[in-house]
């Protein structure tokens, strides 16, 4: 099947790049994490010639380091990134991914990667009735310190998702820790402004990074039409006593990710998500 966008285009790198120094950060602070990739996608894919170009423009950093096939042109997804990030930090790293398409499945398997339906068997896997939503409602629950969940669902997030998974994120940021990626098509209409609200309502403290929409002349598919938003909330941010190692690392990466991308500096840098207006909600029981 061939897709409507390159892997490893900016939103891809943006993503990647605060997965990869998260878990180098966990695996270097407790030792372990495991991370949980709902939405699987394929282990890895080709790179265009700009996309490899940007990857070994990177400094050096945990997702450089972790996109150890970008020299054969293939840029790995996030299950790959995960592990191999953790791997080189030292730490034991556990993958759970899955997705709907059985096929898919099967080369997740092959690169070595864990299926989700190993440790949560009523996910839905097995049995063909695959959902990331409703794997979520049984993920959620069973999150520990070391976990990290890994919601990617492209546009569908922000202009259907949102108001009912918002909640079900904060809970589960009670127990672990989220990062999600999201695909705004306009932050200034009413569903990017929901968005917003929503953040500030149940992940006041989360740290948010956005790439803007880049121009089409950069010969990258798939990041000229959304700003795409990397929101990454765990209990030890924003004022946990490592937090500061990790806010430095993302730091160095998004300005690294910036001058790459021929960005304004600073435009990429973590920013806190605010308290809103509104308190938050009492999680659901």
């Amino acid at each position: 099947m061939t897709l409507p966008y390159d892997v490893g285009n900016a939103g891809d790198l943006l993503k990647h790049g605060v997965l990869a120094e998260f878990v180098r950060w966990r695996c270097e602070s407790g030792g372990s994490c495991r991370f949980i990739d709902l939405f699987g996608g394929e282990p890895e894919g080709p790179a265009v010639a700009e996309v490899a170009r940007r990857v070994r423009a990177l400094p050096n950093g945990a997702v450089r380091a972790a996109q150890t096939a970008i020299g054969e042109g293939r840029y790995c997804g996030s299950g790959l990134v995960a592990l191999r990030a953790g791997g080189m930090a030292g730490g034991g790293v556990r993958v759970l991914t899955a997705d709907r398409d059985p096929e898919r499945c099967k080369r997740l398997r092959a690169a070595g990667l864990s299926m989700l339906d190993e440790e949560f068997p009523r996910c839905g896997a097995r049995a063909g009735r695959y959902d990331a939503w409703t794997a979520f409602d049984e993920v959620a629950p069973a999150l520990h310190d070391d976990d990290l969940v890994l919601l990617d669902p492209f546009e569908e997030f922000v202009r259907d998702r949102a108001p009912a998974v918002a909640p079900r994120m904060a809970d589960a940021v009670g127990r672990g820790a989220v990062l999600s990626f999201a695909l705004n098509l306009d932050p200034r209409n009413c569903k990017g402004r929901r968005f917003d609200a929503l953040l500030e309502r149940y992940l006041p403290g989360a740290w948010r990074m956005t790439c803007p929409p880049l121009s089409r002349g950069t010969g990258v598919r798939g990041e000229a039409t959304f700003h795409a938003d990397v929101v990454l909330a765990a209990r030890p941010l924003p004022g946990g006593p490592d937090a500061h190692r990790l806010r430095t690392r993302l730091e160095v990466f998004t300005k690294g990710l910036a001058r790459v991308l021929d960005l304004p500096p600073g435009s990429l840098e973590p920013r806190e998500v605010p308290q809103g207006s509104v308190p938050p909600a009492p999680p659901p029981a």
